[in-house]
């Protein structure tokens, strides 16, 4: 069980991705319908985090948090974090999976943990926008303003561009009490 750490570079203060998401995919032809289909062989991090987010295995987030304490443990700038957020999810489902593993993450940090302070205004998943048309300001507002100063831990299941966590570092860092951001992605697309 071992995951690979990079860090990741952004308005953020200090951020990493902890894994690949994908290790190799191979087409295997169309199905009936015409859609392709693939042979996708995922890394361990990549396999639990797709199971949670795509099939429900909210299971799988014991087993993630078991993966990553190691690198948890190792974070130096988490003592300073005040409050674990997720990003908003663009997909409304009645269990989100970044906020249940946000609340893990808190919960093993004893760090506090909210969900109420951003809020994506955009219904349009950003994965879904053309490549050619990516800009997403102005698709995550702030909910509440602090009421003192503090450092955040921002955490996200899946990095594409990492346009949506500028976005939402963008809006945080508009509020004259945030001191620093810090940014926790699962896994990397590419």
């Amino acid at each position: 069980m071992r995951i690979n750490p990079t860090e990741i570079y952004g308005n953020w203060d200090k951020g990493y991705v902890l894994d690949k998401h994908i290790i190799s995919s191979t087409p295997k032809g169309e199905n009936v319908y015409g859609h392709m289909q693939f042979d996708t062989i995922r890394t361990e991090l990549g396999e639990l985090l797709y199971h949670l987010k795509y099939r429900g295995s909210l299971s799988n987030i014991t087993d993630i948090v078991k993966l990553i304490k190691p690198f948890l443990d190792s974070f130096q700038e988490l003592k300073d974090v005040d409050i674990i957020i997720p990003v908003p999810p663009s997909k409304a489902r009645d269990i989100q999976p970044v906020d249940e593993l946000a609340m893990a993450i808190a919960e093993y940090l004893g760090i506090n943990f909210t969900n109420a302070v951003l809020e994506k205004i955009s219904t349009i998943p950003s994965k879904n926008i053309a490549k050619s048309n990516k800009v997403l300001g102005g698709s995550i507002q702030a909910k509440v303003k602090a009421t003192r100063p503090h450092n955040i831990l921002l955490i996200d299941d899946l990095y594409e561009t990492g346009q949506t966590l500028e976005e939402c570092v963008s809006v945080l860092k508009s509020d004259p009490l945030l001191k620093k951001v810090y940014v926790l992605v699962m896994t990397k697309t590419r």
